[in-house]
């Protein structure tokens, strides 16, 4: 019975300390890559156009609102980052104003980087802030989770640590787009299925 159990689920390192002290180090590491110069480059990159005005909308009017200019003249961006909020279509009849844009994505991701523009302004700063926040967190997560899969703290530091220096993971974690908000709640997902095929086993 012994051996079948251990088969099923192995003990876990003994030491507890260093399984959080690890890899929330390894979390500190990719905070230090993420954050150091988070507002640079000065300017909107590449899909943040869309993004960083439809948060600053949810966050301003609860829903996306259509901005002045186009991919191709993106007039609000340069408003924005002169410091001028007032970028907004004004629609041709008062009572459907504020003038509703066409939605391609789901809100959650826009709330989330929103909430750092919300606390920390419409700056380059505040709208990748909330990015790079997920982004260390999902390093913390995945050291945890392939820490509980391998049994092996300094594995699970490991991957952590590989997932820091992960070239597309830094650069993701430093714009305001989507993806990495994606990304964490997969991971999530996924951690918590290990962790519930471990206590299911356990039962």
């Amino acid at each position: 019975m012994g051996s079948t159990r251990n088969r099923l689920l192995p003990p876990m390192p003994g030491n507890v300390l260093w399984g959080w002290l690890g890899p929330l180090l390894v979390a500190g590491f990719g905070a230090i890559l993420r954050f150091t110069g988070l507002g640079r480059p000065n300017a909107v990159v590449f899909d943040e156009t869309f993004y960083v005005k439809d948060a600053f909308s949810l966050i301003t009017y609860g829903v996306e609102r259509a901005s002045f200019g186009t991919v191709e003249n993106p007039i609000a961006d340069r408003m924005l980052l002169a410091g001028d909020t007032d970028i907004w279509v004004k629609c041709p009849r008062p009572e459907a104003d504020p003038c509703p844009l066409y939605v391609a994505h789901p809100p959650l991701g826009k709330w989330m980087i929103g909430v750092g523009e919300q606390v920390f302004g419409m700056t380059p700063f505040g709208w990748r802030f909330a990015g790079a926040l997920v982004g260390v967190v999902s390093i913390l997560i995945l050291a945890r989770t392939a820490r509980r899969m391998t049994r092996s703290t300094m594995l699970g530091c490991l991957a952590g640590f590989l997932l820091s220096i992960e070239g597309l993971h830094l650069v993701l974690s430093r714009t305001a787009l989507l993806d990495i908000f994606l990304m964490f709640f997969v991971l999530a997902g996924f951690a918590c299925l290990v962790v519930d095929r471990d206590r299911a086993r356990g039962r």
